[in-house]
């Protein structure tokens, strides 16, 4: 519209200007400038109608697409309207619903709170009558136990006393256990009046003599020597049948060798290689009653010919190795001392007792009495002091007791040496030997 009116606005202005020139009649050129440009003129107001009505259209049109947009937006805002009144009466109503549920709630908790006042007040009244049994509990047991405190106090005394008078009784009998006298060293023993003065350097030999005899006694000789190189050893033999020839030669060569002299004390009884020891000692000595026994070596030999030869070629070189140096001692030859082995005894078992064995030379000196100075403790604790083991009754008295085949009980009698015999009042026959 507003196009179309100011095209035919220039186009008036255009013509004006002509007319106003003085040329009231155009000449043919500008006639035909004229039509020309009524023709665009007519041109253009007819593109101007045309564009306007082509404008009209695209109003109507953007019209048309606005009211309907409008009233798109009309319902919608109407329904949004009447959800948000929906919404509305749906939040009223559950506000309504909340007051309602607050309201029930609030109720209950009050209920609840009435009850739990309740139980608090039963509870504070129950914890008070607690506290007070407690405190009475407490007191209760601060007495008793003060009550206690005072008698474990008294008893704590007594058993103090108690036990200060055991441990003084047990330190007593300890003390009653131990002789107070020490042992007594002299380098020569025997006193004037037969009595034999034995030192805690004391190694007894009885037994079987082994390589573990012959280790025993040799260990200690050495010991002894370290200690003390000036009084006397004594190997004090209660019991022995002998034993080994290599065992017993190594006892001699360490009694040899010895800086310390090595006496041998026979209580009882000292066959073979025991009397051998004994014989071939710096000094023995024994009780007049104990027996010492001489015989030839022995071996039970196995083998064919030449080897029972070779050994008899052994068992002779012993003998005389053994033999000779007692022989010469008795002021006899070796063979002469077999001939009187033979000639006191069938078996050749050649036994003297020691009074008649000094006359032999097989025993130095028989004394009275042993005085055993390294005895310091009780026997009755089971071991002396000196390393020697004290027998018990049960291990004195045998075997236990036992029943025969007709029902009667007896003992066993311990195995005796060869020399020794029972002397024992037994009517009814329940010692006996196996």
């Amino acid at each position: 519209m507003i196009r179309t009116s100011s095209m035919g606005l220039v186009l008036a202005t255009i013509f004006a200007t002509l007319v106003t020139s003085g040329h009231t009649e155009p000449p043919a050129s500008a006639a035909s400038e004229t039509i020309e440009m009524t023709k665009q003129r007519d041109r253009l107001l007819l593109e101007n109608s045309l564009r306007d009505e082509k404008l009209r259209q695209e109003l109507a049109t953007a019209q048309s697409e606005f009211a309907r947009i409008k009233s798109e937006s009309d319902l919608l805002k109407a329904k949004a309207e009447r959800m948000l009144a929906e919404k509305k009466i749906e939040i009223d109503a559950a506000k309504v619903e909340m007051e309602c549920i607050a309201s029930s709630a609030a109720l209950e908790s009050a209920r609840k709170q009435a009850a739990t006042q309740a139980e608090l007040i039963d509870l504070r009244a129950a914890r008070e009558r607690a506290e007070i049994e407690a405190e009475l509990a407490t007191a209760q047991l601060t007495k008793r136990q003060s009550e206690f405190k005072a008698a474990e106090v008294d008893w704590n005394k007594k058993t103090v006393e108690l036990r200060a008078k055991v441990v003084q009784r047990d330190q007593e009998e300890q003390a009653d256990g131990y002789a107070e006298q020490s042992p007594v060293y002299l380098k020569n023993p025997l006193t004037a009046q037969g009595e034999l003065i034995l030192s805690d350097r004391r190694i007894p030999l009885n037994g079987l003599i082994t390589a573990a005899t012959a280790d025993f006694v040799c260990s200690r000789i050495d010991y002894f020597n370290n200690k003390n190189k000036e009084w006397p050893i004594f190997i004090v033999i209660d019991e022995s049948p002998g034993g080994s020839v290599m065992a017993g030669n190594k006892i001699l060569k360490s009694m040899q060798s010895s800086t310390a002299p090595v006496y041998v004390v026979v209580k009882s009884f000292a066959a073979s290689m025991a009397a051998a020891i004994a014989t071939l000692a710096p000094r023995s000595f024994a009780y007049p009653n104990a027996v010492i026994l001489h015989h030839q070596i022995s071996n039970g030999m196995m083998g064919n010919l030449t080897d029972q030869r070779e050994g008899l070629k052994n068992l002779e070189q012993w003998w005389q190795r053994l033999a000779a140096p007692i022989a010469a001692k008795m002021g006899i030859g070796a063979d002469e001392f077999v001939k009187q082995m033979y000639a006191h005894s069938a078996s050749g078992d050649w036994q003297e007792f020691a009074d008649d064995a000094v006359k032999l030379k097989w025993i130095d000196a028989v004394v009275g009495r042993c005085h055993e100075t390294a005895w310091r403790r009780n026997p009755d604790t089971g071991t002396s002091g000196t390393g020697q083991q004290v027998a018990t009754v049960g291990q004195a008295s045998g075997s236990a007791e036992k029943i025969d085949a007709k029902g009667h009980p007896y003992m066993v009698l311990p195995h005796l040496n060869p020399v020794d015999c029972y002397f024992l009042h037994n009517p009814d026959g329940y010692y006996r030997t196996e």
